[in-house]
């Protein structure tokens, strides 16, 4: 018969052979497997400085395309909006070096401008919708006739005739416009900025934030407010073009991507057919581009360009004029 002491020095000798298996086959693999870990790490470093290096020469062509593209922008640009008073119409995340790359180039066209309007995000609140409703009723202009649907869509009318006019038109007593604006400042609707007395501009520009990044988590308070801000700047954007010249929305590189304001207008069939877009303000090819399709519209055309999903190109084609 069988006794313990038997099965005990089995299992010793099992786990003993399993052990010195285990302890061979680790000295014969551990070579060939290091070296190759080795081999590896050595050419994904390599694949990594190569790409910092590519990445680095792109930056550089990009750098070096944008500060050529703005030091002939003022001969590509000159004259095109002579005359003309243009408004930038920005919301809270709208990149500050895009407005001021703008500036200077729609000086060099001939226009002025006459103002600039951050769109706070209350004005798109839709819990703040009676807040607004209330401004609005405050403070309509003579002659102007509001829709009788959403209260965004009502400001956006009555900001637009407080803001602008078309060409060759007086638009609104300038007393009555500064009511509006400062209504809808007093309410922390918007805030308004310009270097004298508010005139009333001939055709606008709207200048938006990026899109969200792909990869972020999932946020239904953040998204939904994202949506609305859209929303209400695409009402404003097409207010604007009723009551101006024209109106070019803007905004830096990926503004076209998912969710982005350049984006959702050319998704709307309907206005992107008037509203004209530029989808990298914020590079120097761009720029030049914004107040080129800004001159298009003035003449009564529109577009959609950049490098981004929809473009039909870079910008518009130069009069031969």
């Amino acid at each position: 018969m069988v006794d313990f002491r038997y099965h005990l020095v089995s299992i010793i000798a099992v786990f003993l052979a399993l052990a010195v298996g285990i302890v061979v086959g680790t000295a014969a693999l551990n070579g060939p497997v290091l070296d190759d870990l080795r081999d590896n790490i050595s050419r994904l470093s390599s694949d990594k400085r190569a790409l910092e290096s590519d990445v680095a020469t792109l930056r550089g062509d990009v750098t070096a395309s944008d500060q050529f593209a703005l030091s002939i922008a003022g001969d590509l640009v000159r004259g095109s909006l002579d005359g003309e008073q243009v408004l930038l119409v920005v919301t809270p995340d709208a990149p500050g070096d895009i407005v001021e790359q703008l500036t200077p180039l729609l000086k060099d066209a001939g226009a002025t401008v006459a103002g600039e309007l951050r769109v706070l995000p209350t004005l798109s609140d839709p819990e703040q919708r009676l807040l607004v409703e209330d401004v609005v009723a405050a403070v309509v202009p003579a002659g102007v006739s509001l829709p009788d649907t959403e209260p965004v869509d009502r400001a956006a009318v009555e900001l637009a005739a407080a803001l602008t006019r078309q060409p060759g038109e007086d638009g609104i007593e300038l007393s009555e416009a500064q009511a509006v604006v400062s209504a809808f400042e007093e309410a922390d609707l918007v805030q308004y900025a310009a270097d004298g007395p508010l005139e009333l501009a001939t055709a606008v520009i709207v200048v938006g934030g990026p899109a969200p990044e792909p990869d972020q988590e999932p946020d239904q308070v953040r998204d939904g407010a994202l949506q609305a801000q859209v929303d209400a700047m695409l009402r404003l954007a097409r207010a604007f073009d009723d009551g101006s010249g024209g109106v070019v929305v803007t905004g830096p590189t990926g503004v076209a991507g998912e969710n982005g304001l350049v984006s959702a207008l050319r998704g709307d069939s309907g206005l992107s057919g008037r509203v004209s877009s530029v989808d990298n303000a914020d590079r120097g090819v761009g720029a030049v581009a914004v107040v080129q399709a800004l001159a298009e519209q003035v003449r009564g055309t529109s577009g959609q360009y950049g490098a981004g999903a929809g473009a039909s190109g870079p910008g518009p084609s130069i009069p031969s004029s």
